[in-house]
């Protein structure tokens, strides 16, 4: 399956780049994807994520399909 991932703030930081593509097999989740995007960056600590799955918010175990879009980023600051 091919999903985009969107980075915004810290992770369009870390990454480098604001989307990508990546092929995962069929039975993958969002917490699965995390992993491999947190190795591949070598980011430490996933805690405090917004997850937005084909511009809907959702949890990280939701299953993915081909061609989901998600979007990773931080929770808004305010004050």
């Amino acid at each position: 399956m091919k999903i985009t991932i969107k980075y915004f703030a810290f992770f369009k930081e870390k990454t480098g780049v604001t989307h990508e593509q990546m092929e995962v097999s069929s039975d993958t989740t969002i917490d699965d994807l995390l992993g491999i995007i947190m190795k591949k960056y070598n980011i430490e600590n996933k805690e405090n994520i917004v997850l937005s799955l084909n511009q809907e918010y959702v949890k990280n175990d939701v299953k993915l399909h081909d061609n989901d879009e998600l979007a990773i980023m931080i929770p808004p600051s305010g004050g």
